[in-house]
């Protein structure tokens, strides 16, 4: 009860926000905890999320929800009503939910709910609701207990017979028969479990592990079942570009995981490779090429250049500053040989049309020369490749050359998009147009001129699974317990990296997860391995099926989301820096380096101290 009290404390504390609303024409700030529904809220980036509420004003704005859905990367929003039935939280772009945070541009919305009404407090509720279970070493104790107190009984009421029987006086049988059943009484038990329950939660601090509650150290040891949550936890929960291509021309493999701009790039199709090259291999210039080390010579510059150009997020030593994904592309442009901040003071920006989920792209536009040596504006664009490939009038050859897209060819495009989204990547179109620098005008309609562009090269963009997460996995299948991916991501995301983490299994969605039966998800669940958009009643009701399938479930998760599942578990395990307070108050252990390799050193240990105990036990 304490806590759940302390989750929803720390749900409450978290609540208390200031929201900036327009009452009677004029913009005030008010305490959240005033609004109510009807009132109209003003957002813009940076600002917290003060209640449930549908947006009527969503000017390029993204909220980033990954405490509430579990989705790496912030959401666009837009105006346009959602008319399916039952549509997940993630997908619900309309709507903007209390506590989740503004990344990126401006929206206003009029609040629907507030309180405990919306679906921060729906969870807030479910956790409420959910009852911790005891530990298997204290269910085994108890029923410990209960055999040597009946045994006492029977010993005690066999002495009193048999003495009566002998002719003892009844006081002597009866003081005899008390000091008996107290001798049965493993005295020094509670001081020994304590004891390594205590030396366990030291041990496994020391490895990155804090234990709130003493008998969890032994739950460890018993787990059979690990429902990982997938971002931050199996993956590195930073985008990085994996891949890029240049259509029916060139593709290229991208090393390093993300935001380090060590990393190399090998050709893997077209021209001859010769030997991978190396970030460094080529000093930063105007004109700089990227060579091979023994290998055709290629100039990607014209490449590389719009990604660190077309983008406004930066970085700070090994931290970014800004979208996720524009940060793959300028960890990828670093990694080509481009100096992103040497590349904007060169070239800065003479005009720009900022993102926007409408039209799906962002374009910027620079005083540059072309190959001839002629001075051009050249815009470079950036976005989603069914809007870009729709856009584009030819593609770019490695020579310089240009070859316009036909019927014939805009499948090159097509077929490349279809393979980078089939492996689970994230695919971003890099293209660019020039313009007469005596004829452009930097405050006309520039939406209207991004048509007939030049594509340069399809990007694949993932959260890439840690190294060490896998070989973890690993070893929890060879120890027996099985291992399930949670998460909010799509569901062709969530299996390719599921697949390639060694998770075993299909891939659910939380609609179909929802409408199976107990019955039916009983005896499907060996074969489950991924669920993706999943509801918090969903996470609840998976572990509960799985203990009803006398399996002890150790459950990670890092959002307000994952609370009511962490509480329901057999251990509950929050992520000591991407979680939220409430899920860390909810959970019974928290990682510190929110590596999934952690839990299963844990477990190992737990498995010790749990051997130690039944041997204590039995003697």
């Amino acid at each position: 009860e304490s806590k759940a009290e302390a989750s929803l404390a720390a749900l409450e504390k978290m609540m208390k926000n200031i929201a900036r609303v327009r009452r009677d024409g004029q913009a005030v700030e008010v305490d959240a905890s005033e609004l109510v529904p009807g009132d109209i809220v003003l957002m813009e980036a940076g600002n917290r999320v003060p209640a449930d509420g549908r947006l009527f004003v969503a000017a390029t704005i993204e909220i980033e929800e990954a405490a509430l859905t579990g989705e790496s990367v912030a959401s666009p929003k837009d105006t346009d009503a959602t008319t399916k039935p039952d549509v997940p939280l993630g997908d619900r772009h309309c709507m903007a939910f209390m506590n989740t945070s503004v990344t990126r541009g401006r929206g206003e919305m009029i609040v629907t709910t507030t309180g405990m009404n919306t679906e921060m407090g729906h969870i807030a509720d479910l956790l409420n609701k959910t009852e911790m279970e005891k530990t298997p070493l204290q269910k085994q104790l108890d029923r410990l207990t209960i055999i040597i107190a009946s045994i006492a009984g029977i010993a005690f009421v066999l002495m009193i017979l048999i003495g009566l029987r002998q002719g003892q006086s009844f006081d002597a049988i009866f003081l005899a028969g008390i000091a008996l059943a107290i001798s049965a009484i493993p005295t020094g038990m509670p001081a020994v479990v304590t004891t390594m329950y205590s030396m366990g939660t030291r041990v496994l601090a020391a490895r990155n592990a804090i234990v709130k509650r003493l008998p969890s150290v032994e739950t460890l040891g018993s787990v059979s079942a690990i429902c990982s949550d997938k971002t931050g936890t199996l993956t590195l929960n930073k985008m990085t570009a994996r891949e890029f291509s240049i259509p029916g021309q060139n593709r290229y493999r991208v090393s390093g995981e993300g935001y380090s701009i060590q990393g190399q790039l090998d050709l893997t199709q077209g021209l001859r490779p010769g030997e991978p090259w190396q970030k460094g291999t080529a000093p930063y210039t105007t004109e700089g090429q990227i060579l091979s080390a023994g290998g055709a010579k290629i100039d990607l510059e014209e490449v590389m250049l719009p990604m660190a150009l077309c983008a406004d997020a930066r970085l700070d030593g090994p931290n970014l500053i800004g979208d996720p994904t524009e940060g793959a592309l300028i960890v990828l442009a670093e990694k080509g040989g481009i100096s992103v901040e040497d590349a904007r003071e060169m070239y800065p920006r003479v005009a720009e049309v900022p993102f926007d989920s409408d039209y799906k792209f962002m374009a910027t536009f620079h005083n540059m020369k072309d190959h001839q040596g002629k001075p051009v504006v050249r815009a470079f664009v950036k976005g989603a490749p069914d809007v870009l490939i729709a856009r584009g009038g030819s593609y770019w050859m490695p020579g310089g050359e240009v070859l316009p897209i036909t019927e014939d060819n805009r499948h090159l495009a097509l077929a490349e998009n279809d393979r980078m989204a089939k492996s689970g990547e994230r695919v971003i179109v890099v293209a660019r147009r020039d313009f007469d620098p005596q004829t452009f005008n930097p405050n006309a309609k520039l939406i209207d001129l991004m048509k007939d562009l030049t594509l340069l090269a399809m990007v694949g963009i993932v959260d890439p699974p840690r190294t060490e997460a896998k070989l973890a996995i690993a070893e929890c299948h060879s120890a027996g317990i099985q291992v399930r991916m949670i998460t909010g991501d799509h569901a062709v995301t969530a299996a390719s990296i599921g697949h390639e983490l060694g998770i075993e299994g299909k891939a659910l969605t939380g609609a179909q997860f929802a409408e199976k039966s107990d019955e039916e998800l009983i005896n499907e669940l060996d074969d489950i391995g991924v669920i993706a958009r999943v509801a918090p009643e969903d996470k609840i009701r998976l572990v509960s099926l799985l203990q009803r399938k006398q399996n002890i479930v150790a459950m990670t998760g890092d959002g307000v989301n994952d609370a009511p599942a962490l509480k329901k578990a057999d251990i509950g395990v929050a992520m000591g820096i991407t979680g939220t307070e409430v899920s860390k108050e909810a959970a019974v252990m928290i990682l510190t380096d929110d590596n999934f390799a952690t839990i299963v050193k844990a477990v190992e240990y737990g498995r010790a101290i749990y051997d130690n105990l039944s041997k204590y036990i039995r003697f």
